[in-house]
């Protein structure tokens, strides 16, 4: 027996050809189970054969190039377009989601976008500055003595929005974040140490009759920045203004987490011969290092642990704690954002130096402070 197995004419180039199969011969297991089995005449392979066929269509190539196609005349018609009335109106509610876009020139980049007048924009007047297009001024907030009364003529600079009507406008902390600069804070600081210097060297009246002194908040950036002391002794020196009379406050913040770079801010300080304020303590174990540096003057206390230490017993021991060590160091104690009678009463009873809060003076324009002399 003799079968051909083969594909289709159009794809197969080989065939195969099997021969002589004994379909018995493939069959095993015929005998009973238990009985031997008969030998079995050993079968027949089949026999396989390579049968080369010529069975692939040719290939008929068309080298005629493609016809080039005939260019409009201008003889030619011309289209058959619809004719617009140049009379008609346009609804203006029938247009388009995509017409409305192609005038947002943030979607559409072929749109000029809107020309803006720097000059239109709001200048800084005097004792201002802009940063960063904002425009800041300097204000002053005196701190209190609590046992007896009337001021210490000494005062923290704050930076405060210049056209906000309150104390809630735009915080210079929220500028230096939105900068994506890593020398914003930096360069906010140099502007107003430079704006300070300058007040002072203007009006040496106000503070040279009545010995008084300004300590300026620096940020983390600025006390890693290793030029800044050096800037700040520059414009010392420029400005003829003793160093004693600038002083710099450190967050406790910046104590806990930049334990290296504030030991050398302190250092540089303290050659320098400005004083040192560390602000919101809390008796951290970092800060213990900075406590017998002579550039160090005043504590501030956190005022989260002042505004409940008349009802907390854990508070009030760190409130007393302080006030006592501080006593003993020579340094001043000050608690902050004093808001109430009652608290000043007690933290004055503990034996604190000094508070700051609305309740006892507000914060002024750094300008007004001249008007003021004598008041």
């Amino acid at each position: 027996m003799q079968q051909r197995a083969s594909g289709s004419a159009d794809s197969d180039s080989i065939a195969f050809e099997i021969s002589d199969i004994d379909p018995k011969a493939l069959l095993k297991g015929g005998a009973k189970s238990g009985a031997k089995a008969a030998p079995q005449p050993e079968a027949k392979r089949p026999e396989l054969r390579v049968i080369q066929t010529d069975r692939l269509p040719k290939l008929e190539l068309n080298t005629a190039p493609d016809p080039i196609p005939e260019l409009i005349s201008d003889d030619a018609a011309p289209l058959d377009l619809p004719q617009i009335d140049a009379g008609d109106e346009i609804n203006p509610e029938e247009e388009t989601t995509e017409v409305a876009a192609l005038d947002d020139p943030e979607n559409n980049m072929n749109v000029e976008p809107e020309y803006v007048d720097e000059a239109a924009a709001p200048a800084a007047g005097a004792g201002q500055f802009d940063f960063y297009g904002q425009i800041f001024e300097l204000h002053v907030q005196q701190l209190v003595k609590l046992k007896g009364s009337g001021g210490t003529r000494r005062f923290e600079v704050l930076v405060r929005d210049a056209q906000a009507d309150n104390e809630f406008g735009t915080a210079p902390d929220r500028v230096v974040q939105d900068a994506h600069d890593p020398s914003a804070n930096s360069d906010l600081d140099r502007i107003v140490v430079e704006q300070l210097v300058r007040w002072m060297a203007e009006n040496r009246g106000v503070w040279e009759t009545e010995p008084a002194s300004f300590s300026v908040n620096v940020g983390m950036g600025t006390i890693a920045d290793p030029k800044f002391v050096a800037y700040v002794a520059g414009v010392l020196k420029n400005q003829k203004v003793p160093a004693k009379a600038l002083g710099f406050e450190i967050s406790d913040k910046s104590c806990v987490e930049q334990v290296r770079e504030v030991d050398l801010f302190i250092q540089s300080c303290e050659k320098l011969g400005c004083h040192v304020v560390l602000d919101d303590f809390t008796f951290h174990h970092n800060t213990m290092r900075w406590l017998g540096s002579p550039a160090l003057k005043f504590l501030k206390l956190d005022a989260k642990i002042t505004a409940v230490a008349m009802k907390e017993k854990v508070p009030q021991a760190v409130v007393v704690a302080v006030t006592q060590a501080s006593k003993v160091l020579g340094l001043s104690c000050v608690a902050k954002r004093v808001d109430t009678p009652a608290q000043r009463d007690w933290l004055s009873a503990v034996g604190l130096d000094y508070a700051q809060g609305f309740l006892l003076d507000q914060p002024k324009s750094l300008l007004s402070l001249a008007g003021s002399q004598g008041k």
